[in-house]
């Protein structure tokens, strides 16, 4: 195995190194967390971080390695001199799979080591199949998007496991809340891939029976609002949807506007007004969602498509970039389309609308 070590105190990186190396695996040694930032673009197997480092510490560099794409999943270990829960819940939080405490025994190095790969290899395996299925999907972070949130759970877990005689109340009620978010993100990035390929499904093999319809208003209007409580935003959200049937399930029409929704939130700032409209003209139903973030480009409007996430650099985005993606399919598979446009000069702001049929 190939792993990479980053440690500023050279008597402890090269006992690390001869250690490693007698176990066969090879090595690759950084002096601190600049030059590690630059060695984990090798894409070692493993990672082995000191925290408290001069310069660029242990948490900095986690966060400049995790926004690598090649580096997402790379298992990550921290080494520090301090039991620290503070600490630990921290790098958990960031994505860390293990600490390793000063001073540490050989045996205590491997089993850490080995804990880590029997965890992460599998899931990877898994994922890396599922990729190589399509193209498109070769490029996206489903490794990192999927895995991030199980550190946490698997983190808290161990833990509490660890330490259930002497943890403290309000220590415990904050390693819940941290396994619980790791929970539930990876319960909404799963519901979000099942929807997709659902809708995928029914592309390619609609079901034979009639067609449903839906009350578009109301699913506009819980779309919405679920989107505006999830991230935290109702104050700045306002719902205004003439009655209508149109085309479609209930489910898939409410999980396209909330999708439309989270991603007018996320790419606007807190206080600014997000607005979800329905209106019926002759025979189509438009739902718009405008906001007042930055926009899209043209070029980037015309192409919308899965696991596809456009200014990943510049905004720090979670998630598979599958949302604009299920809200197309979604108005496609009723006999309409996804219309995007830019509201403002220079392509800022957007209204993202759902142009259905009525029935």
């Amino acid at each position: 195995m190939h792993i990479l070590i980053i440690e500023d105190e050279i008597s402890i990186r090269q006992t690390l190194q001869e250690l490693l190396e007698l176990n066969g695996h090879t090595v690759t040694a950084a002096a601190d967390g600049i030059e590690g930032v630059r060695l984990a673009e090798q894409r070692p197997e493993l990672i082995l971080c000191d925290i408290g480092m001069q310069g660029l510490d242990g948490f900095q560099a986690i966060t400049a390695i995790q926004k690598l794409p090649q580096c997402r999943d790379i298992p990550f270990i921290f080494l520090t001199a301090r039991a620290d829960r503070a600490d630990q819940r921290r790098g958990m939080a960031l994505g860390a799979d293990d600490y390793i405490t000063k001073p540490f025994t050989e045996r205590d190095l491997m089993e850490a080591i080995a804990a880590r790969v029997r965890r992460q290899q599998p899931l990877r395996e898994r994922i890396e199949r599922l990729l190589g299925e399509r193209q498109r999907e070769i490029d996206a972070s489903w490794s990192h998007e999927l895995m991030t949130p199980l550190s946490g759970v698997l983190g808290g877990l161990e833990l509490i496991e660890s330490e259930a005689d002497s943890i403290k109340p309000n220590e415990l009620r904050e390693l819940l809340a941290l396994i619980r978010g790791g929970a539930e993100r990876q319960q909404n990035l799963s519901r979000k891939l099942v929807l997709y390929y659902e809708l995928e499904r029914m592309k390619i093999a609609p079901p034979p029976a009639k067609p449903n319809r839906c009350e578009a208003a109301e699913c506009a209007a819980a779309g919405a609002s679920r989107a505006a409580r999830d991230e935290k935003r109702s104050g700045d959200l306002t719902v205004r949807c003439e009655s209508c049937s149109v085309p479609g399930f209930e489910a898939h029409l409410l999980a396209a506007v909330a999708e439309l929704v989270v991603n007018a939130f996320r790419f606007s700032k807190p206080g600014d007004p997000v607005s979800v409209t329905g209106t019926r003209q002759s025979d189509r139903y438009r739902i718009e969602v405008v906001d007042r973030g930055p926009g899209m480009t043209a070029e980037q409007r015309a192409d919308i498509a899965a696991f596809t996430q456009f200014g990943r650099s510049q905004h720090e985005q979670q998630g598979l970039g599958l949302g604009l993606a299920i809200a197309k399919m979604t108005a496609e598979l009723a006999g309409g389309q996804l219309l995007l446009e830019a509201v403002g000069p220079g392509d800022r702001g957007l209204k993202a609308t759902l142009d259905l049929p009525t029935v």
